[in-house]
This record gives structure tokens, sequence and C-alpha cells, in this order.
């Protein structure tokens, strides 16, 4: 079993890039995601690179930091305690004025054995899982 996963997909959001980009902010995400709750440590730091909050998401607790954002992408590195370590990044690939594709990669590495299985199943749901990303924002955008 690989200690390193390297993962992208690409998923369509029927939004301008410039508001697709802000669902990929920690306070964009909460409000599409079941159970995304990030906590920030400086409460008026919550986005640019150096910003740092916390997650319990999926029942781990990981802790993250904004390197880099612009128009057009984001990325985060991120640690969850004694079981993975890595990077997230979502980038625009394309886009028109009602719709924008962008690329999510987790490159993440186990820290531990439990960390490795962690990482084998969720190496083996991505696809999926992030897929899933489109059906949570679309059914967000159709609420009243």
């Amino acid at each position: 079993m690989s200690r390193t996963v390297l993962r992208a997909t690409e998923i369509t959001v029927e939004l301008p890039p410039e508001q697709t980009m802000g669902l990929f902010t920690p306070e964009g995400e909460r409000r599409w995601a079941e159970g995304w709750d990030p906590q920030y440590p400086e409460a008026d730091r919550r986005e640019g690179p150096g910003a740092v909050f916390t997650t319990g998401h999926g029942g781990h607790q990981t802790t993250w930091i904004m390197v880099d954002q612009d128009p057009e992408s984001v990325r985060y590195a991120r640690v969850t305690q004694a079981m993975t370590a890595g990077t997230v990044a979502v980038e625009v690939v394309g886009s028109d004025q009602h719709s924008t594709r962008v690329r999510v990669t987790y490159d993440l590495t186990a820290l531990t054995s439990a960390g490795e299985s962690w990482l084998e199943a969720f190496e083996s749901d991505y696809d999926t899982a992030i897929g899933g990303w489109s059906t949570e924002i679309a059914a967000w955008l159709q609420q009243p």
C-alpha cells in the first residue's frame, strides 16, 4: 500500500468563476457541505495566505492553512493529527458566464498505519466523493 495519494478530478458548478471559488473558502464551504464547521484561532483572519482554521469534519481533527489564494485558485496545507498531511487545491480549468469547471486535487501522505488505511479508503472513493460536491452545491443553489 502506498503511503501517498495524489488524486485529481473535475466538477462543474453552475456559477461564474468568482462565485464558484467563493464556495471553496472555509466559510463558503460551510454554506453547502454538511457538517463542515471551520473554527478559527484568530477570528478576523478567515482568508488569504496564512489563514488558519480547524475542522472536526469526518470524525478527525484537522488543521488547515491557506497557502495560496487568487481569483481562480486556492490551495491549502492540511494536517490530520496522527493520520495524514498534505495539500488540497481547487483551480478553475474552464468557465463561461453561467458555469465553472474546477479541478480538485488532493496530495496526501499517511503519517501512521491508521493514516494508510484511511488513505486507501479515501482513494477508492475519491471520484465519487468529490463528484458529490457538484450535487451538494447544486442542491444548495436550489434552496429558496
